[in-house]
């Protein structure tokens, strides 16, 4: 059997390789041929090698924020602002976002929800309203999602006061944020109202007074204003 063969780009014998065990070589194969054809091969198998690892991994942080409830059109939100968001996040401050319809407010969110979720921490988006209507059941796996939400490392609530809230439902929420203000858990809010609003949004009640109360201290308020973005582009 012959010892050697060619390179399929240039034509070149190729110099084989060996390893010693004591008196004996055992071939191992052959030293890459250096002609620009081989090279370029050698490129585009690494690239491809990369595409296919950075694909895997693009696949991995899907999951993983489909998993933790990240709606599909907010999958690679980005926006400005979200450093900024994190680092309160990493100095146990929530975020509370406020402002008209359409001016970005579950965009930012998300854009920050996305980065913390990708850093490893154990994180909920949760659009509000309905979260409101499952928990009008009062079914044991209601139950078992407070108390999910009330622990888990990143929680988002999207769009806080949209609904109309059972004043069951007012109490779990309650349930919640106290466990997590008394945990030193922040806790992230978008909506139309401002923290004083929410209140009586939520109830006549003292539970929402109690809960936006909580709010003013667990979170670092972010207006924004402008235009409904989607009527701009409808």
């Amino acid at each position: 059997m012959s010892n050697t063969t060619r390179c399929e780009y240039c034509g070149r014998e190729l110099e084989p390789r060996y390893v010693v065990v004591g008196e004996k070589r055992y071939p191992t194969g052959y030293a890459p041929c250096h002609c620009e054809g081989a090279a370029a091969a050698r490129v585009a198998a690494l690239e491809e090698e990369e595409r296919k690892i950075a694909n895997e991994k693009h696949q991995a942080e899907v999951r993983r924020l489909r998993n933790a409830g990240l709606p599909e059109r907010y999958m690679n939100a980005e926006h400005p602002q979200a450093d900024a968001l994190c680092d309160l996040w990493a100095d146990d401050i929530g975020f509370y976002i406020d402002g008209e319809w359409g001016t970005g407010k579950t965009l930012l969110a998300s854009a920050a929800f996305r980065k913390l979720c990708l850093m490893g921490y154990s994180s909920r988006f949760v659009v509000v309203p309905t979260l409101m209507e499952s928990m009008r059941s009062r079914k044991v796996e209601d139950r078992d999602q407070t108390e999910r939400l009330a622990t888990v490392d990143v929680l988002v609530l999207d769009d806080l006061g949209k609904e109309t809230p059972t004043p069951y439902a007012c109490e779990r929420l309650f349930d919640i944020v106290n466990t997590r203000y008394n945990a030193n858990l922040p806790i992230g809010i978008t909506s139309n109202f401002t923290r004083g609003e929410i209140a009586q949004k939520l109830t006549e009640g003292d539970i929402g007074r109690s809960i936006a109360s909580r709010l003013c201290e667990m979170t670092r308020r972010v207006h924004l204003d402008g235009e409904d973005r989607r009527l701009r582009h409808g």
